[in-house]
């Protein structure tokens, strides 16, 4: 028994002890019918809790009762314009709280009665012979410790001194006085024996909840109106951004005007105002700055940028992402003007294609599109292009399975093509909008003459005679020259 006596009174001790520290870690309110705001808790019915110095608020999203079985209550936090769904613990913690201050009334009483019994102490007496008298006294007064809590009933028929009427008063020589109460029943113990451990339990399981409801708490703290206040400024700036973009763009054709037109800078080849061909300067962009080409001024009514040109097999089309992106060759020979200057020079100006082949036998041919446009590199350069007229045959659009338009640029580093089981440009040794894999490569290798094998060389797959080379054994075709050069749609020799 007096183990057991020890044992309760450290249990009573240590949860006193920890009760007040809980409550200070989180001191929430009880009632679940309370408005919450950055200063705190007031009654949803009072007017004078509401103020327009901070709108955030923090609130159940329901009636919330205090039954077993209306104890998941989630709450709102309003953050204008935003509300945050709050965790159903939320309500747990109201109930945690009730607990706690049901545990610490136990322990005052718990308290009081060891007050009492500390004045009622039995005195040793040196006879050896009345030992056992002295501890039957003992062990009434520890059972009056242990069980005065649980009997409440008795305390109407106790008198002011704590003694019961009728209780056996042993007096004498050499005797002391017994004082007690009624004695418990050892199930009584047992039972508050208990529901000490089990709220202790619970205690604990409430404050590993309040320590993981802080952490979410200090989590919702980012969310405070400076970020969320930076974060849509972000967003207008960016809107704006687009919107000032959109709006310096040209919609629909600029009216004639009759005042002369100073040119600060040409945009690209039909901005010059002169008759012969070679290299000049233009500025589609002038955020991009200037770069050179060749302008065709002699032929096809003039004012063409030749964006690739084919002669003599001098340059190797066989290149990487890089150098297509940025173009290689020599303006005044073979070269690649770059997919960066095609892009700025298709984006100022709606620009129609014009692509001119000769054979080896002196045949000349040629396709024109009406509309042609080549996108930036994050769209990977995509190639539009339709609006066919001319004499080679559409080899750009030549049936479903090869059409070039709308395809992605490649190169035998880098597969954007259309094939699923390979890299179209690494097997035919070039960079083009290819599909899966090419009716028309104006970028394959330079043969002088016919050649047999992998058609590797320049194709363009509505050639006059094509339909010899559909037989693997037969030679392929090879072409002389190829020159692609763009002009603006409404360009008036």
């Amino acid at each position: 028994m007096r183990t057991l006596e020890l044992r309760i009174f450290v249990t009573v001790l240590v949860t006193a002890a920890l009760v007040p520290g809980s409550s200070r870690a989180a001191d929430f309110p009880v009632n679940g019918h309370q408005r919450w705001d950055v200063r705190g808790a007031y009654a949803l019915g009072s007017e004078s809790g509401t103020s327009a110095s901070c709108p955030i608020k923090l609130r159940p999203s329901s009636q919330c009762g205090t039954s077993e079985d209306q104890e998941d209550c989630p709450y709102h936090l309003t953050l204008p314009p935003l509300t945050i769904q709050m965790p159903k613990q939320f309500r747990l913690l109201e109930k945690t709280m009730k607990e706690l201050q049901s545990l610490k009334e136990q322990v005052n009483k718990l308290k009081s009665g060891c007050q009492e019994c500390r004045g009622a102490r039995v005195h040793q007496q040196a006879d050896q012979g009345q030992a056992q008298v002295q501890r039957d006294a003992e062990e009434v007064h520890r059972v009056d410790l242990s069980g005065q809590d649980l009997l409440t009933g008795s305390s109407q028929e106790e008198r002011g001194d704590g003694t019961i009427p009728g209780a056996q008063d042993v007096t004498g020589a050499g005797q002391v006085p017994i004082y007690g109460k009624l004695t418990p029943s050892p199930s009584s113990l047992l039972e508050m024996q208990v529901k000490l451990n089990r709220m202790s339990t619970s205690l604990r399981n409430a404050r590993s909840q309040i320590s993981a409801l802080q952490g979410r708490l200090e989590g919702l703290n980012l969310l405070n109106m400076d970020n969320v206040q930076a974060m849509v400024d972000q967003r207008v700036e960016n809107i704006t951004g687009v919107v000032n973009k959109l709006s310096s763009s040209c919609n629909t054709q600029c009216a004639v005007q009759n005042s002369p037109q100073f040119i600060l800078a040409p945009r690209d080849c039909s901005d010059y105002n002169v008759l012969k061909s070679g290299v000049y300067r233009v500025t589609p962009d002038p955020r991009n700055g200037t770069f050179e080409v060749f302008c065709e001024m002699e032929s096809y009514g003039g004012g063409w940028t030749v964006i690739q040109q084919r002669v003599d097999g001098s340059v190797s089309f066989n290149r990487t992402w890089a150098e297509y992106k940025k173009g290689f060759g020599n303006l005044r020979g073979e070269f690649w003007l770059g997919n960066d200057h095609i892009h700025l020079l298709a984006k100022a100006k709606d620009m129609v294609l014009r692509i001119d082949l000769e054979d080896f036998e002196g045949v000349r041919e040629y396709a024109k599109f009406d509309e042609f446009y080549v996108a930036n590199e994050f769209l990977r350069y995509r190639l539009s292009i339709s609006g066919y007229s001319g004499t080679a045959g559409n080899a750009m659009s030549f049936n479903k399975h090869f059409n070039h338009d709308h395809k992605f640029f490649s190169t035998p580093d880098r597969d954007n093509d259309m094939y699923p089981s390979g890299n179209c440009g690494a097997y035919y040794s070039s960079g083009w909008w290819f599909d899966a894999c090419m009716s028309a490569n104006l970028n394959g290798k330079y043969y002088h003459k016919r050649y047999k094998g992998v058609r590797n060389g320049i194709f363009w797959g509505t050639w006059h005679n094509m339909s010899s080379e559909y037989y693997p054994t037969n030679y392929r075709q090879a072409f002389k020259t190829v020159r692609m050069m763009i002009r603006p749609k409404n360009y008036a020799p």
